[in-house]
């Protein structure tokens, strides 16, 4: 008996994953709960188990191309019968049935009879490319014009023609000296969540420096104590940004543009950029309000671990409310930070280093750190960024008022 696994619905939202690398092949024999292939979607990259025993007849799906939820991933032969019939190496899509009317922000369409199938937010994005819709041909389910689909266009209209292509002089070759990896994966989910974060929300950056001298007196007392701890900097600014959402709300936010409603977030998640293999991934670290110094200490250490090792849980990438974003060391003197869309607020820090400061008329050293903050301007108005950083900074500068234990 041949069994069909369909992709299941990995996550809220999701409608879609791309397959990065296939973990069995067609001939194998595999346990149940034995991991077939690696997913990927717009939350985070996923091991998928097999849910029978058997040998697998069919793999559907090249690495690098995107699948539906419900779409036919992997035929097993679950009892040693032979497959009941030939399959194609696609399953069909269901047939879409065209809409009544085109929408009233649509004109219509004087190339032929062709029915447009996109959703709003295509339409939307189309509009402001200024591209038309009825000049393309849709990839997704049913001729579906998908956002990518309006992206490569622009990018084709964008390149010259190769009528106007300057001819190699003679002697040269006329392929380029270059090497050309491929634009998937983590690095594109990266890249189409920035573009969305900076067409979105207009974005300002606010850096103000801190004297994090009794912060590093502070963490060096306390490791010499406890020479086995992994206590860093990184849970006493999460702390810190804690206090500074309570009296600042409107940090800890989304903007709901469909409902016109600001929506304040009663939980602190708070996100923290990882750097990893793939790229950059925002762990988060959930009711960081209710942790002590040394509990998120543990947290950004299982996180930071996991993520490394490419064994990050979905769960851990959920429900980010604000967001922290570091390079320690090389965090050079400022940033301007993206937002991690469709939170509002993101802090850049930055690295601490001794620098000469005045202090009471006389110069002294001082180990000195800066802050970078880029909010959206639609909810966070630059006076109220202010006080938040300075409230945040007012802790790190006085790091007793922070429970360590």
């Amino acid at each position: 008996m041949a069994f069909e696994f369909k992709l299941p619905d990995i996550g809220e939202g999701v409608v879609e994953g791309e397959i990065i690398r296939w973990l069995i092949q067609p001939g194998d024999i595999i346990k149940e709960d034995q991991p077939m292939v690696e997913v990927m979607t717009d939350k985070a990259t996923v091991e998928i188990p097999s849910p029978v025993e058997g040998k697998v007849l069919d793999t559907i799906g090249a690495e690098g191309e995107v699948v539906e939820v419900g779409s036919t991933l992997v035929v097993i032969e679950t009892d040693g019968e032979p497959a009941a019939a030939e399959r194609q190496r696609k399953p069909q899509p269901p047939e879409m049935p065209a809409p009544a009317s085109p929408p009233a922000v649509e004109k219509p369409q004087e190339r032929g009879s062709r029915k447009v199938l996109a959703t709003p937010a295509v339409r939307k994005m189309a509009r402001e490319l200024s591209v038309d819709l009825s000049r393309l041909e849709g990839s997704g389910r049913g001729g579906r014009i998908t956002r990518e689909d309006v992206e490569k266009f622009v990018h084709r209209s964008a390149e010259p023609s190769p009528r106007s292509a300057p001819a190699p002089a003679a002697g040269a070759s006329a392929a380029p000296d270059l090497e050309t990896i491929p634009y998937r994966g983590l690095r594109k989910k990266i890249g189409d969540h920035l573009v969305a974060a900076k067409r979105f929300a207009p974005h300002y950056t606010y850096v103000e420096e801190v004297d994090a001298t009794q912060l590093v007196q502070l963490r060096t007392r306390y490791r010499q104590l406890n020479p086995e701890s992994q206590l860093t900097y990184l849970p006493f600014l999460i702390k810190s940004v804690v206090e500074g959402l309570r009296k600042y709300p409107l940090l800890n936010s989304t903007l709901d543009e469909e409902r016109q409603v600001i929506q304040l977030k009663k939980s602190y998640n708070i996100g923290v950029a990882a750097a990893t293999a793939e790229g950059l991934i925002v762990p988060v670290i959930k009711h960081a309000d209710r942790k002590s110094i040394l509990e998120l200490s543990q947290e950004v250490t299982r996180l930071s671990e996991q993520s490394r090792e490419g064994r990050i849980q979905l769960e851990d990438l959920r429900d980010g409310t604000f967001t922290i974003t570091s390079l320690g060391f090389l965090g050079g003197v400022l940033a301007t930070p993206i937002i991690n869309y469709p939170e509002v607020g993101i802090l850049g820090v930055h690295k601490i280093q001794q620098k000469p400061v005045v202090r009471d008329g006389s110069i002294v050293v001082r180990h000195m750190m800066n802050l970078s903050l880029s909010l959206d301007h639609r909810v966070v108005d630059g006076a109220v960024g202010a006080e938040f950083l300075h409230t945040v900074i007012s802790y790190l500068e006085n790091p007793g008022l922070l429970s360590v234990v």
